[in-house]
């Protein structure tokens, strides 16, 4: 059974992003080609500014180029950082408004399915039981997430 639901899932993450053994394979392939490329490119755009301006000059423009390359890249990743927390905020924000799992039809039909086949006897204590774990985890995870004063 665990294998099977297995299967479903890595089916449906298939079937959500195309990702399969062979697509990973040949990025890993496509990646390497494309970092050997740029090696030789940097090799390349070495020795044609050595010709024109001389070896420092050209080991100085290559390292600006670089240290260019590096201030652009953490300005983006700041930029995606502080929008990616934004989003979180928000999702939390409306997560904590949205209406509770448990009133969903699809839940409550299932929860009405086993009460008949077990007998309401023994899901009722047990349920009731799950329902107060619950609550527990999500007060202490509500605790445990407030910033210290």
């Amino acid at each position: 059974m665990l294998k099977s639901l297995m299967h479903d899932v890595a089916l449906s993450v298939q079937s959500k992003t195309g990702i399969t053994k062979a697509f990973i394979a040949w990025l890993c392939i496509a990646t390497l080609a494309t970092i050997v490329a740029f090696v030789f490119l940097c090799v390349a755009g070495y020795d044609w500014l050595a010709v024109q301006m001389g070896g420092v000059y050209a080991g100085l423009i290559m390292a600006g180029g670089f240290l260019l390359v590096a201030v652009i890249g953490m300005i983006v990743c700041g930029v995606a950082r502080r929008r990616a927390r934004e989003r979180a905020i928000l999702a939390r924000a409306a997560r904590a408004h949205a209406p509770l799992w448990l009133l969903d039809p699809k839940i409550l039909a299932m929860g009405v399915q086993i009460g008949r086949e077990f007998g309401w006897q023994r899901i009722l204590p047990m349920a009731l039981l799950g329902f107060m774990a619950a609550q527990w985890a999500r007060e202490h995870r509500q605790h445990s997430q407030e910033p210290a004063e």
